[in-house]
């Protein structure tokens, strides 16, 4: 196995390691064990366990938030990609839910704005409101700013918390087309 395949197939481990144990959960030793090398492998490719996770973090919201995919994604009206891509964000979410936690750690629990995910998420809604305005839409780009962190605020809510209105609302939003109505309901309500 080359050099880069051994940290490919660390970070890989990483995240199916936050998956299943949690962010604390994904200890050096869980991860060396599951991708079958050497504790030591670990430490001489990252140097410690928080520059492993700061890769993981990096490799999973540049996956999230590449713009080039969210602009592959269908949708010749502002409402329509508007709908894409939140309903791709979404399935994202569902399918890494721990990853998705573990990218909002820092800024629920620690109110730290300087992260890596609000840097993203910032690049993200400017480029997303940006690309929908150029859609056409009749709000204003303030007014588009708005509708855009309305409808991105309930559903990274859905995305932190699947599970959330299941047992009292019957709301799964893991199901495709609940995952469609929820979002369609937002965009049209809302732009």
């Amino acid at each position: 196995m080359t050099t880069d395949n051994i940290e490919i197939k660390i970070i890989e481990t990483a995240i199916e390691c936050i998956e299943e144990f949690g962010l604390k959960g994904a200890t050096n030793r869980r991860i060396a064990e599951k991708a079958g090398v050497n504790l030591a492998a670990i430490n001489y490719y990252f140097r410690s366990k928080e520059n492993l996770i700061e890769k993981v973090m990096e490799t999973t919201l540049n996956n999230a938030f590449d713009w080039d995919d969210i602009q592959a994604l269908p949708g010749s009206t502002a409402k329509e990609r508007c709908i894409a891509v939140f309903e791709d964000l979404i399935a994202g979410g569902c399918n890494y839910q721990g990853i998705t936690r573990a990218h909002f750690y820092e800024l629920i629990t620690e109110g730290n704005y300087d992260s890596l995910v609000v840097k993203r998420y910032t690049v993200f809604m400017t480029n997303l409101c940006n690309d929908l305005h150029q859609r056409g839409t009749s709000l204003t780009l303030e007014q588009l700013k708005l509708a855009c962190s309305q409808i991105a605020s309930a559903c990274f809510m859905a995305i932190l918390a699947p599970r959330l209105n299941e047992d009292s609302l019957g709301i799964n939003i893991c199901d495709t087309e609940t995952r469609h109505q929820f979002v369609t309901s937002l965009v049209n309500k809302l732009l």
